[in-house]
């Protein structure tokens, strides 16, 4: 596995958890929206990662970055799916968006485990910003000791 990998692996990593806090973030954006363009309340999103086989998906990129059979493995986003669960139904009869009962549906979005994931997030693309900076480091010192 070449120095590149490491570079490429944690790019992947970054990419795939900056598409999850923008998900996560318009999620909690949205928590209180009752009226959307194509109708109804907002719905909240999920991102869905796949694992891929790092060194294939190179393979006619960059050619002697490592062997195609090491198991390195990379991630991307698969699909940003639609949770169509239940929404949230509250007694508020002034509201322009109550039904006939006076119930307002609300997105079934709870802030809390919604902030949660935003932290759990936050900290893995933090680790793989530090993972992309020790593997700089390593890279300078080896062409400083080349020198």
């Amino acid at each position: 596995m070449g120095f590149l990998s490491d570079f490429n692996i944690s790019a992947d990593g970054l990419s795939a958890q900056r598409t999850r806090i923008n998900i996560i973030s318009s999620n909690i954006a949205n928590a209180q929206t009752t009226r959307t363009p194509g109708g109804g309340p907002y719905r909240k999103k999920e991102v869905v990662f796949k694992a891929v086989n790092f060194n294939n998906r190179l393979k006619g990129a960059m050619s002697g970055t490592g062997n195609a059979n090491d198991g390195i493995m990379g991630v991307e986003v698969s699909k940003i799916i639609r949770d169509d669960g239940p929404f949230k139904m509250k007694y508020d009869p002034s509201n322009p968006d109550a039904n006939a009962k006076g119930y307002v549906a609300y997105p079934n979005i709870n802030p809390v485990i919604q902030m949660a994931n935003l932290i759990e997030a936050t900290r893995s693309y933090q680790a793989n910003v530090a993972a992309f900076q020790s593997a700089k480091n390593m890279a300078n010192s080896a062409l400083t000791l080349l020198q």
